[in-house]
């Protein structure tokens, strides 16, 4: 994970060489880049994690948003989704010293979904996700030259995406159970002093089961339904190996309820809480998303 190896070049190096600086800067750059991971992953959105392998946290505090476009077609429509928050990620080294990332991030997308069979659907998409990232190293003494440039500042990365999935989601007696696979691809442009990588490449794989029930009661006239889902996501390339681990597990609910008939232009309001569980981190989840 990005913690080990920071804390041991960080902390045992005084003056460093060329390659060790520049070792240094790649890794950094990567691990700010695995922390975009969080902000782009719809199932974490806002949340409090923790790392097992060291005294680190990560909040997340995202707001995702989706919209399905009208079609003449039955067989095919356009959507357009993307998010929109900030995310903490905190680091106790040692008594004295800290490492804080702030990272504010803007995802933009959209795609085609495809209806491919009888209650299968196909989605493929791509996405834009900008991000700035505000970092501080306070350690006694205070880092100097090189290393305070590198550890300290702010950077900005932009980060492509592109995304496939197949989907099916039968109704049965007004219950909506389903059952998704998809898999993401992610390139990152890399903006980082004295990195000599130019970008991270990552992959990450997804199947998620649930159902959604029929409206079961109403709040203030607008109907309620619940949502039960589990989901296993499988992480590759420059995210595995910067985080320390390649899968996780969450299982969560969500709270739908329709508000278009209070506000036009807004079909859903989301409230979702779940769990989520990985080899070396844990965390809880409370998401709000919106649906138009």
């Amino acid at each position: 994970m990005l913690s080990a190896l920071l804390l041991t070049t960080t902390l045992s190096t005084t003056a460093l060489h060329a390659d060790t600086k520049s070792d240094l800067a790649d890794v950094y750059a990567k691990g700010i880049n695995a922390i975009l991971f969080f902000t782009s992953e719809d199932v974490i959105s806002s949340g409090h994690y923790s790392f097992d392998t060291s005294d680190t946290t990560l909040d997340t505090h995202f707001i995702p948003f989706t919209h399905q476009f009208d079609s003449d077609s039955d067989f095919y429509n356009f959507y357009a989704n993307g998010s929109i928050g900030f995310s903490k990620y905190k680091e106790l080294l040692s008594p004295t010293d800290k490492l804080n990332i702030t990272t504010y991030a803007l995802k933009a997308g959209g795609g085609i979904r495809l209806k491919i069979a009888q209650d299968t659907d196909m989605m493929v998409g791509a996405a834009y996700l900008y991000s700035y990232s505000d970092s501080t190293f306070k350690s006694s003494p205070p880092l100097t030259g090189d290393l305070k440039a590198i550890l300290n500042g702010t950077k900005t990365h932009h980060t492509y995406e592109l995304s496939s999935s197949v989907g099916y989601h039968p109704t049965v007696n007004g219950y909506q159970p389903y059952a998704r696979a998809g898999i993401r691809y992610f390139k990152t442009d890399i903006d980082s002093p004295y990195a000599t990588i130019s970008k991270t490449t990552s992959t990450l794989g997804k199947f998620k089961v649930g159902v959604i029930t029929p409206p079961l009661t109403t709040l203030y006239g607008l109907p309620l339904k619940l949502e039960f889902y589990t989901s296993a996501v499988f992480l590759g390339g420059d995210m595995d190996d910067v985080l320390g681990f390649d899968h996780f597990f969450t299982a969560g609910t969500t709270a739908h309820l329709g508000t278009s008939s209070l506000i036009s232009w807004v079909d859903e309001v989301t409230f979702d809480v779940n769990i989520v569980k990985g080899e070396n981190f844990d965390g809880l989840n409370f998401g709000f998303g919106l649906s138009f």
